[in-house]
C-alpha cells in the first residue's frame, strides 16, 4: 500500500537562529529598521523560540491548534497575522483592522515576567501559503495532499508570526495528520 507523505514544508523565516550580530540576548534589537510589510516590532519585543501543536483538516481545509512563542524584550508583542481565526491567546490582546494585503496585527500584551504566549487559532481554507490537493489532484490518486509555501509574506496566513526575514528563530512542531498520512517538515 502506497502512502502519500503529507509535506508541510516550513519555509517560514524562522528556519535558523539568528545571526551573531543581530541577537543580543534578551534586549530588544535596536538597529532593525521598521519592514513596512510586516507589523511586528522586533525592535521591542521579539520572538525566541516557535512551538507548533496543528491537526491537519483535510475536510475543512484548516490547519487547527496553536502556537507558543517564547519572547524576550518589552510587554507588547506584535505578530503578523492574516485571515486566521484566534480562538484564544494566554494573554490579553487585540486584533487590528485587516489589510488585503498585510493581513492584520496581532498585539499582546505580554504580562511582566512572563517568558511565553501561546495562541489558540485556525486558518483560513484560502491561506495564502497553504496549497491543498485533493487525491484526483496527486500522483497516486489516493490521498489528499498538503504543502505549505510561505514566501514572501504568507508565513502569517497559517501561523500568526514576525513574519519578516529580519526576524529568525528555531521552532518545533507537533503535526497530527489522518491515518494513513505522513507529515514531513523541512526547514
Amino acid at each position: 500500500m502506497k502512502r502519500l507523505a503529507v509535506a508541510l514544508l516550513f519555509a517560514l523565516s524562522c528556519g535558523g537562529q539568528a545571526p551573531a550580530p543581530v541577537r543580543t540576548g534578551a534586549a530588544p534589537v535596536t538597529h532593525i529598521k521598521h519592514d513596512p510589510h510586516s507589523y511586528a516590532n522586533p525592535e521591542q519585543a521579539r520572538v525566541d523560540h516557535l512551538a507548533l501543536d496543528l491537526t491537519v483538516d483535510f475536510e475543512k481545509k484548516k490547519l487547527i491548534g496553536s502556537a507558543t512563542l517564547q519572547v524576550s524584550g518589552r510587554s507588547q508583542l506584535t505578530l503578523d497575522t492574516h485571515d486566521l481565526t484566534i480562538r484564544r491567546v494566554s494573554a490579553p490582546y487585540t486584533l487590528g483592522n485587516s489589510d488585503p494585503v498585510l493581513g492584520a496585527p496581532l498585539m499582546i500584551d505580554v504580562p511582566p515576567g512572563a517568558r511565553s504566549v501561546t495562541i489558540e487559532y485556525e486558518t483560513s481554507p484560502n491561506a495564502g501559503a497553504l496549497q491543498w490537493l485533493d487525491p484526483a489532484q496527486t500522483a497516486g490518486k489516493k490521498q489528499p495532499y498538503l504543502l505549505s509555501q510561505s514566501e514572501s509574506i504568507n508565513a502569517r496566513s497559517w501561523v500568526p508570526i514576525q513574519d519578516s526575514p529580519q526576524v529568525r528563530f528555531p521552532y518545533e512542531a507537533t503535526i497530527r495528520v489522518p491515518r494513513g498520512l505522513v507529515a514531513v517538515m523541512s526547514a
